[in-house]
């Protein structure tokens, strides 16, 4: 059986778009059954979890008997696609080989951009310096989404002709640029987004992880229980 790690408790404004929605996404899409193993902040700082788990105490951590743990969403997704052969192209074809690239360019190439913007809107306090950034940081989002949009060309899918994990990718991290409202001077790329967004597997994904987090409060987290002289 598949075990995926994820958090009891996330601030509502995450709720729906942690990290781990894409791996129960992925899975969702290619059938393959899955159990969630809910952690909290201790838990992950443990030296029992980054030792064996994640090296730097974050989520998702894919684990399946007989296989060593795997973590990072982007890898969980590519590996789960590969192995079911669904949601990427046959292996050696240019459909794989460019699933991957836009696997890995949204995260490196688009969603940190959309991060820097999280970053002003939700965990600075100091009103000068939030007002003195937010310009240049949303400025940059809203370049980099223009030119994913000219990159998609109005096709319906990212690569060749049916859904792909470049799509599933995707369409998860422009979450963040919705919740931001950075989508909209780019109604086309919000439809297509809605569109990915609608598939039964997110909708379940998505739902799963709602539900969790609504069963907990931040204080199921333990925050105060991670040893302030802790490794970040």
């Amino acid at each position: 059986m598949i075990t995926v790690t994820a958090m009891k408790w996330a601030p509502p404004f995450a709720a729906g778009q942690v990290r781990d929605h894409r791996v129960r996404w992925i899975l969702n899409e290619v059938g393959w059954p899955y159990e969630v193993r809910l952690v909290d902040a201790p838990t992950m700082k443990s030296p029992g979890y980054r030792g064996g788990l994640q090296p730097f105490g974050q989520l998702p951590v894919l684990e399946e008997e007989g296989r060593a743990p795997l973590f990072e969403s982007g890898a969980i997704v590519l590996d789960v696609a590969m192995r079911a052969g669904r949601c990427i192209g046959a292996e050696g074809t240019p459909e794989r080989a460019a699933a991957i690239q836009w696997v890995v360019a949204g995260l490196n190439s688009v969603e940190p951009f959309l991060f820097n913007v999280a970053e002003v809107e939700y965990f600075m306090d100091d009103a000068a310096v939030k007002a003195a950034r937010r310009p240049v940081v949303v400025a940059q989002a809203k370049e980099r989404l223009a030119l994913l949009e000219q990159a998609r060309g109005g096709r319906p899918w990212f690569v060749g002709d049916a859904f792909s994990v470049a799509d599933l990718m995707l369409g998860s991290i422009l979450k963040i640029a919705q919740s931001l409202n950075l989508l909209d001077e780019l109604p086309a790329l919000a439809a297509w987004q809605q569109t990915v967004l609608a598939r039964p597997a997110h909708v379940q994904a998505e739902r799963d992880q709602k539900d969790e987090i609504a069963r907990h409060t931040a204080a199921d987290m333990r925050y105060d229980a991670v040893p302030k002289t802790s490794a970040p």
